[in-house]
């Protein structure tokens, strides 16, 4: 973070480019992996109304959840890749609040870390 300001990665200033990752690309990110895991289960289970869903296999003989319980858990399933796309969409229009430039930057430091 201290040299954030030496860097303009793709013609981006540096500041703008490390709050885009933070809010937007990294919950996207979160949710395309997280979600390539748990919204298959979790849909299923909704739709099979047990969880977990038949035709899933488990590690260990597993009590299997029905009724509310298991529309909770397969809720839950599908309810943190959508969080993740919610908090990537509210962090994107959160960006432009953020602090764009660093009052006094010390350029001092980003020639001292080209160096090495």
């Amino acid at each position: 973070m201290d040299t954030v300001h030496c860097h303009t990665p793709f013609g981006y200033s540096g500041i703008s480019v490390l709050w885009y990752s933070m809010f937007v690309g990294m919950p996207l990110f979160g949710a395309v992996f997280i979600g390539l895991f748990t919204l298959p289960i979790g849909i299923k289970g909704l739709v099979h109304g047990q969880f977990p869903p038949r035709g899933v296999k488990v590690l260990r003989p597993t009590k299997i959840l029905t009724g509310w319980r298991a529309n909770l858990k397969s809720g839950a399933y599908v309810s943190i890749p959508i969080f993740l796309i919610l908090f990537s969409i509210w962090g994107y229009f959160q960006v432009d609040k953020m602090p764009q430039e660093i009052k006094n930057p010390d350029y001092s430091v980003c020639e001292s870390k080209q160096a090495h």
